[in-house]
Order: C-alpha cells, then structure tokens, then sequence
C-alpha cells in the first residue's frame, strides 16, 4: 500500500503533466474565464447610477469573482467525471487503493492555476473602466479569509456532487441547480443588508454567503449585517457541516461503487 504522501505527490503530477499536454486547452479555459468575467461585470455594471458607481464596481467585481469561482470549481471538478469513468480510471484507482475522489479532486489545481491566471488579467482591464479604486483592499487578512473560504466551500461542493454522480450516474453537472440562483439568493453578488427580509434569513444557511460577506468587508471594509464575529463563527460551522456531509456521502458512493461498480450511463 502506497503511502497517503506519494500519492498525493502522484495525482499532482498527473494534473500538472496534463496540463503541460493540453497547454492549448489550458489557455482556452483562462481565455474563456476571462470573457466570462468581462461579460457579466459590463452587463451589471449598465444599470448602476453614476453616484454608486465606485463603491457598486467593487462589489460587483468581487461577487462575479465569488460566482465565477464556484462555477469553475463545479465544471473543472465535477464535468471531469465523465472522463475518469469513460477511461475506466476510477475502478483502476480502487483496484489500486486509491480514493477516485482524492485523483478526481486534483483537479482543484487546474480550477487554482485557472483562476490565479486569468484574474489579474480581469482585474487590469476592469481597472481601465471602473478605476483604480478597484485596487482598494481595507484588509487584506479579511479579504483572503474569505476568498479562501469560497475555495473551501466550492471544493467540498464540487466533490459532493461527483460523489453523487459515481452513485446515481447522472452527470455531476445536472444535480448542480443552485448554482445559477446564488449569485443573488446566496448573497455572493448583493450584500445581505440589501436583501428582502425573508431572503437574509435564508441566506443564513447558504455557506457562500459569509464567506462574500466576509471579501466585501476586506475589499471596502462593509460591515457584515450579522456582525464580523457572527460571520466567522457561521463560517466555521458552515466548514464543518459541509466537510461532515461530504465526507459521509463519499463514503456511501464509495462503498455503493466498490460493491455494484460504477455506470457511465447519463454520464458520456
């Protein structure tokens, strides 16, 4: 049995190998995220009033980061599943005593070097438009803790919907339908003071909420409308209720595939 170290060292390499291979489909993922982003900030930002303008462009530059994030996460993770099992890797892995999840989730390092490429691009055009107060950061201990918090969140995400792909058979794409709504109704793109009143309760239960609240405050210095410390303690919570759900629904596909094997029916 190889140790948990070289293997980790091993699905690294694989990833980086492959990135190295595919450098051409590589750079079409930074290009495409870069539209991306441009696409929607342009579209936001053309109904803003001029008077909101500086303070409007900031928050949306770092709520359509947040959103875009969650959707490279889900896509680079969770739409790599069809190829593991089409390639008949995922039984090789088990064969091997190999977690499937831990090599499909190397594909975190694709969605980080994706996302460290093309968002300084983003923000150096985006500056041209909004200003340089989108270089602005009132804490940047805040404004990391929180975009770290939104990889954490994605990452557990991502790999709870291809735990449920492996059981179900059903692409890890199409069990995503929360994904389109969040980027208002998870507070990612609006802050939570500027929420209808039913909707900042419910916000309350959407991880991703507090980890925007969380940018916004180290960007402009926003309060929180729960407060700071509220914040991070839901933070923590969210953490380990969604690292506890995901870590048991793993283990149940897992055990599910190891008994029946898995189906790339639905999946190619």
């Amino acid at each position: 049995m190889k140790s948990k170290l070289s293997v980790l060292r091993a699905i690294i390499w694989l990833h980086l190998l492959r990135l190295l291979r595919y450098k051409y489909g590589f750079l079409n993922m930074i290009l495409t995220d870069t539209m991306w982003y441009m696409i929607f900030l342009l579209g936001a930002l053309m109904f803003v009033p001029k008077y909101e303008f500086e303070v409007a462009a900031v928050i949306t530059f770092w709520g359509i980061v947040l959103w875009i994030v969650l959707n490279d996460w889900v896509w680079l993770i969770g739409d790599w599943t069809w190829f593991a099992i089409s390639a008949g890797l995922v039984d090789e892995h088990i064969v091997y005593g190999v977690n499937p999840l831990t090599f499909i989730g190397g594909r975190v390092l694709t969605a980080s070097l994706v996302t460290c490429i093309s968002l300084p691009v983003v923000l150096t055009i985006f500056s041209s438009i909004a200003g340089t107060a989108i270089f602005t950061v009132y804490s940047p201990v805040y404004l990391v803790l929180g975009f770290s918090l939104m990889i954490v969140y994605s990452t557990m995400y991502a790999l709870l919907l291809v735990a449920l792909s492996l059981r179900t058979s059903v692409p890890s794409i199409m069990l995503d339908v929360s994904t389109v709504i969040l980027y208002i109704v998870g507070g990612l793109g609006v802050p939570v003071n500027r929420m209808p009143e039913p909707m900042r309760i419910f916000s309350i239960l959407i991880p991703y909420t507090h980890a925007a609240e969380i940018v916004r405050y180290g960007a402009l210095g926003l309060k929180p409308y729960y407060g700071l410390e509220l914040e991070l303690l839901f933070s923590l919570v969210h953490v380990a209720a969604l690292g506890v759900i995901s870590i048991a629904t793993i283990r149940y596909s897992l055990n599910h595939v190891r008994r029946y094997g898995v189906r790339a029916v639905g999946v190619m």
